[in-house]
């Protein structure tokens, strides 16, 4: 763009500044000159106002030069090679200012690293379980009703995370406890890239529907996060661990190095409701462990969801009367997030 495009543009910005205490001057082809204030320039007219002939519209092929008066620049000369129409307002672009800080906003980012939930839930449980008659054990299925308490505190880093579980759950009627259950897990994980990291777990729990007093448990797992994104997560691991229970009723012990395989997915199907779904699997083909959970969470109000979730726990290494444990649960809990 040469000068004299570059001032015939900055014509409307000029005389908007100056009307009122600036005098502007029009020489035509003719010799005759023009004072007063300029109106507009479009590629057409000239508008021009004097106060000798007042307001007046002249055709720039007829303009030699129109001379712009300012009182800081003194008389600035242009061509009257025409310009487009403007609104005579310059649009300024100004850059954005740096945000300020916010004592309230980093301590929001801080306290991301830290997360939990806590909850309350009810469970409509089928199970089968061990009976003392005399000097023998029996297997019985049941029905019943439990009451669980359940949450987690996560910390996460740039690649590491922790988070410390919790699980208790009891069941008692007039005559008898029908469940006493306890599991504490804790799970360390480190992100080698954002697809593949690794798993240390220790966990322990008893069972008094399983007849298990102590149960310990170390894993190391190598996994793969195949999707992962805000709306949708998949991720499986596998390793070995080093299991270890005591029972009940016969003062039984096992302590075996055993294969793991765990598998979680996790879909946000719209803002509110998420479909969450785990598999873990403790042992071989033959004898083995298994948990299965499957349900939907839906968000009520602020951090406070409603849950609804189907479990399957299935065990063959505890045999009654030659009949691997299972327990399936349906449950409906009040879960709070932090």
């Amino acid at each position: 763009m040469t000068i004299r495009k570059i001032l015939s543009h900055l014509i409307p910005a000029l005389f908007a500044a100056t009307i009122g205490y600036a005098q502007d001057t029009i020489m035509l082809n003719n010799g005759d000159v023009l004072t007063g204030t300029i109106l507009e320039q479009t590629t057409e007219h000239v508008y021009f106002k004097s106060s000798a002939f007042g307001s007046v519209s002249l055709n720039p092929r007829d303009i030699a030069e129109i001379r712009i008066q300012l009182e800081e620049l003194g008389e600035v000369a242009i061509p009257s090679e025409p310009v487009e129409k403007t609104n005579n307002v310059p649009l300024v672009a100004s850059k954005p200012k740096p945000p300020k800080n916010n004592p309230k906003e980093t301590d929001i980012k801080k306290k991301k690293q830290w997360s939990g939930q806590a909850g309350l839930a009810v469970a409509l449980r089928e199970s089968n379980t061990l009976r003392r008659n005399g000097d023998n054990l029996i297997e019985k299925d049941e029905e019943f009703e439990s009451y669980r308490v359940y949450g987690n505190v996560k910390w996460k880093g740039v690649q590491n995370k922790l988070d410390w579980n919790w699980n208790y759950r009891y069941s008692k009627t007039d005559v008898r406890k029908n469940d006493d259950f306890l599991n504490l897990t804790q799970n360390y994980q480190h992100d080698f890239t954002k697809k593949y990291f690794g798993v240390a777990k220790s966990l322990y729990q008893r069972d008094f529907r399983r007849g298990i007093e102590n149960e310990y448990l170390q894993t190391a797992q190598l996994g793969i996060k195949w999707f992962k994104n805000p709306k949708f997560k998949f991720s499986t691991s596998i390793g070995a661990g080093y299991h270890t229970y005591e029972r009940l009723e016969d003062v039984y012990s096992d302590a075996k190095t055993k294969f793991i395989l765990e598998e979680s997915i996790r879909w946000q199907m719209i803002d509110s409701l998420t479909l969450f779904q785990k598999y873990s699997h403790l042992g071989d083909l033959d004898t083995f462990h298994f948990v299965f959970t499957s349900g939907l969470e839906n968000k009520l109000i602020r951090d406070v969801f409603l849950r609804l979730e189907y479990r399957l726990d299935r065990d063959t290494e505890v045999n009654y009367d030659d009949r691997g444990y299972y327990d399936k649960a349906l449950l409906t809990s009040l879960l709070y997030k932090f």
